[in-house]
């Protein structure tokens, strides 16, 4: 573009400026169409100031990602030029950054093409001619190189991508702030050394140290800190429903849970990990009796964990009677455990893949679930040699649904948590109507209340389970009882066949029938 037709030739240029240099919420309202929420406005607000530094947590859905695409606009379009120490510098450079790429992407950088779309509804859609948004770039046209804003990825271990920036009218901006590494933030308090830099973090609360907790902490204003900390909070937004805070408050185990403090009041939680449940929610699943009734249409499930060597003492069969599909509501998915008849560490895996198919014969409709790591997947190709369907459960896969794939880091994850919401919502029973001994219960409770999970520090709000290995080198044993009876709230495991009897009112002889034929073919266990 040459000097004739840049932005400066404008006449409508430097009215422009001079009504929107100091007043983001302005810009977003009357250039970009928005109407912010009480949050968003005080977002606007803070950021205004040169040398401002604001930090959010934030809960789900509350306008942050839309407020941070106009100030990202707001930034470029607003500030031409800088004359300072005798110099003179065109325009400004805005830095987005994540601890992965692809979210700045798919949020910030969408927002901005959103409100782009909306500027160009508006009066001052001329302003549209003078600027691009490419996939990884916004500049403004002639002055590519020094008037821009860029991506930035700041994972562990990576080289600082804003290391060595300088400019006097600059603002960083980093979203996920709290999976990005302390040495990242070490290199931004370098690069920010201008009166004109601004500075903005934002995430959800999903740490309870680093440099974005502090800022909500020792650093923070309150605490004759430097940063202004904003808190958003789901539950005041207008972009959720009441209908969606329901759904979460059932979802999540309760407004006290550290998932509801994190995921919606936009909190840092006292504890970002512990274990999923108590010995006290145990016991409760052990007292609850029958949750199945005998006029219900269930189905069973042989559910199976293959030890022999990887971190497990124990290959373990359990058979359950399922119903339901869902997550909350009536009908959401309830399990009663009914058998144990197999609990060895002496089997192999001819043997044991011989027992299950053995065991599978003798449910009625039963589904069959087997661990697939390690020995596993031998076991599984043996089960499949011989004719019997398996689902195959793969423990460390992403989930399939967009929903689970924000909450859990993994299957094994999304299967332990949905066993744990259920066993809190009294959806599961540790019925075993002919009883088991002392010791195996006591190993059930044992298993159930020493889960240890986290959250990922990036990537948003994401349960992880503890990996087998660190659970050793902590003293915590293989639950390899509770492993195969979470395998009901897998993805893969929503479908079942009606087990023989079941939905007539009266006690299936296929539930007596498997129990018999396996106390008698497995008395060995």
């Amino acid at each position: 573009m040459s000097a004739q037709n840049s932005i400066f030739s404008d006449p409508r240029y430097a009215d422009f400026v001079d009504r929107f240099h100091a007043d983001p919420l302005r810009f977003a309202v009357e250039v970009t169409g928005i109407t912010p929420s009480f949050d968003q406005e005080d977002l606007l607000h803070e950021i205004s100031p040169a040398n401002a530094k604001v930090s959010v947590v934030s809960g789900t859905s509350t306008g942050k990602t839309a407020a941070f695409g106009r100030i990202v606009l707001w930034h470029l379009l607003c500030f031409p030029i800088a004359a300072y120490e005798g110099k003179i510098e065109i325009g400004s450079n805005t830095y987005i950054g994540a601890p992965r790429i692809n979210q700045v992407g798919d949020g910030v950088w969408k927002e901005m093409q959103d409100a782009r779309i909306g500027i160009a509804s508006g009066e001052y859609s001329w302003i549209n001619d003078y600027y691009e948004i490419t996939k990884t770039r916004a500049y403004v046209k002639g002055f590519e190189e020094q008037w821009f804003a860029a991506q930035v990825a700041m994972q562990k271990g990576q080289a600082i991508g804003v290391a060595g920036k300088h400019r006097y009218w600059q603002l960083i901006i980093i979203d996920e702030a709290a999976g990005v590494p302390d040495e990242h933030f070490d290199v931004i308090e370098g690069t920010q050394t201008q009166p004109g830099n601004r500075t903005l973090l934002a995430s959800q609360g999903v740490r309870n140290a680093g440099r974005f907790y502090e800022t909500h902490h020792s650093l923070s204003r309150d605490n004759g800190g430097s940063w202004a900390n904003l808190v958003f909070n789901s539950e005041h937004s207008p972009f959720v429903t009441k209908q969606w805070l329901r759904d979460r408050d059932e979802e999540t185990g309760g407004k006290t849970s550290v998932e509801y403090i994190i995921r919606v009041k936009g909190g840092f939680a006292d504890s970002s990990g512990s274990n999923l449940l108590t010995r006290s929610d145990m016991e409760s699943a052990f007292n609850l009796g029958s949750i199945i009734g005998d006029d219900e249409a269930y189905g069973l499930m042989l559910l199976a964990d293959v030890a022999l060597g990887e971190y497990r003492d124990y290959s373990v069969a359990v058979v359950a009677k399922v119903i339901g599909y869902g997550d909350i509501g009536a009908d959401a998915r309830r399990v009663e455990y009914i058998l144990i008849p197999i609990h060895t560490n002496s089997k192999d895996e001819v043997t044991f893949a011989g027992d299950l198919v053995d065991l599978f014969g003798k449910t009625s409709n039963a589904t069959l679930l087997v661990d697939n790591g390690g020995a596993g997947h031998t076991v599984n190709r043996l089960i499949e040699m011989q004719g019997v369907p398996v689902v195959r459960v793969d423990w460390g896969k992403p989930c399939f649904k967009k929903e689970y794939q924000n909450r859990f880091y993994n299957r094994r994850a999304c299967a332990m948590v949905r066993w744990r919401d259920a066993v809190k919502a009294g959806r599961v029973s540790f019925l075993f109507p002919d009883g088991i001994d002392r010791k195996t219960r006591e190993k059930i409770m044992s298993q159930g209340s020493r889960l240890p999970y986290h959250f990922a520090e990036a990537g948003g709000l994401k349960y992880v389970m503890m990996k087998k290995e660190k659970m050793r080198e902590e003293g915590i044993p293989s639950p390899d009882i509770i492993d195969p009876m979470t395998f009901p709230f897998l993805e893969d495991a929503n479908e079942y066949i009606v087990a023989d009897g079941a939905g007539r009112g009266t006690n299936t002889s296929a539930v007596d029938d498997a129990m018999a034929k396996a106390d008698e073919e497995f008395s060995d266990v």
